[in-house]
């Protein structure tokens, strides 16, 4: 017998390694026979690695996937329009009477309701006041000495027909100038008003947010001067299309969402007046939230129908393929189905599907990318089934 060396030959094949023993002579192999044994071994070896590769894509690893069950939800489709917070009260306050602006609060200034904002020269108000006051004195005093003389008239008048007649007499001039201190009095109130115009004060607690005029600027009356915001009563401004009116009524809660935070804001009115251009409706919400501000924009998600009931399944549950729409379902067996579905209405992370999947169905949401139909699954630790 000759003395041979054992040698061990490994092949590659997928994901495997596999290995075939064949005896090689340790001497050179005598003529053209000893060939033939090598060729021999070679065949075997490679026969073998084809049966264990057969064998092995017979036999497919399981793949593992997270599932979830198919579920029966009731929800409205919706869409999200733009929205703006916004202060409820927002006054662009303006000049009531002609002058030249003295002093005027920065932009940014905070004032509470009552404060002084602006203030108008108010000298030549000053000055029609004192004059209207000034003529007030000697029509009070002709007045004075009217209802005196009439008084005294009256006596004598139940005397002699003489003192009657002067007595109509005064009594006329009394009245007269009872009007004229009556008309001097409302000159006198209307200066006085005017005068108290020459002061801006503050509506309501709030900001300055603009400010159209500043200091030494003369304005006239309607002339802006600065905008004020309530930063303490906000709500939403949104604008919505007519077909969701229907499902919009004061109470009825919205999602809102700065795309970071999401949040219910409750229907505080529905102004039922279209726009002339946009053909949108305009909607106010009321919110609670203290890191919106006014001028913060966020979404709304405005109800476009009803709510109905629909079979439902994690937006993740989806594969989308260049032909069609897949989901995998789970059957007994552990087996993954391909089955081909319909999108419908979505909410949140929900998506609705019609297809061949009925409430309870078990669906792949991880791992189903790399996943076949017919193909054994393995779940996971902590999968996320309900």
């Amino acid at each position: 017998m000759n003395i041979c060396n054992l040698r061990n030959y490994y092949f590659h094949t997928g994901p495997k390694f596999f290995s075939c023993v064949y005896i090689m002579p340790l001497g050179r192999p005598a003529g053209r026979g000893g060939i033939i044994t090598i060729k021999k071994s070679i065949f075997v070896a490679l026969c073998c690695l084809s049966m264990q590769a057969v064998f092995a894509a017979e036999q497919p690893r399981s793949v593992p996937v997270q599932v979830v069950e198919a579920v029966e939800v009731e929800i409205a489709p919706t869409t999200w329009v733009p929205a703006t917070v916004i202060g409820r009260d927002d006054s662009r306050l303006a000049a009531e009477v002609s002058g030249r602006l003295e002093d005027v609060l920065e932009v940014g200034d905070r004032v509470e309701k009552g404060d002084i904002i602006a203030h108008i020269e108010s000298t030549m108000f000053e000055l029609r006041v004192a004059e209207a006051e000034a003529e007030i004195i000697p029509l009070a005093a002709k007045l004075d000495f009217y209802r005196r003389e009439s008084n005294r008239l009256e006596v004598l008048a139940r005397k002699n027909n003489a003192a009657k007649n002067r007595l109509d007499e005064v009594s006329s001039d009394y009245d007269e100038y009872a009007g004229r201190l009556k008309v001097a009095r409302t000159r006198l109130a209307l200066d006085k008003d005017q005068l108290k115009r020459t002061v801006v004060k503050a509506p309501f607690t709030g900001v300055i947010m603009h400010r159209y005029h500043t200091k030494g600027e003369r304005v006239d009356v309607g002339d802006l001067i600065v905008r004020l915001i309530n930063t303490e009563r906000l709500e939403i401004q949104a604008w919505v299309p007519a077909s969701s009116i229907p499902y919009l009524n004061p109470g009825k809660e919205l999602r809102v969402s700065d795309n970071k935070f999401e949040q219910t804001a409750t229907v505080r009115v529905l102004v039922p007046v279209g726009d002339d251009v946009s053909r949108l409706y305009e909607l106010r919400l009321n919110f609670e939230n203290p890191n919106w501000t006014a001028g913060y924009a966020v979404r709304v998600a405005v109800p476009m129908s009803n709510k109905r009931k629909i079979l439902a399944v994690p937006r993740d549950a989806i594969v989308l393929r260049p032909n069609n729409i897949k989901v995998f379902k789970i059957n007994g067996d552990g087996v993954a189905e391909s089955i081909t579905v319909k999108l419908g209405i979505a909410q949140d992370s929900l998506i609705e599907i019609i297809g061949d999947i009925r409430p309870g169905d078990v669906v792949v949401i991880r791992g189903n990318e790399r996943l076949r139909d017919g193909q054994k699954v393995l779940l996971q630790a902590g999968a996320g089934q309900r």
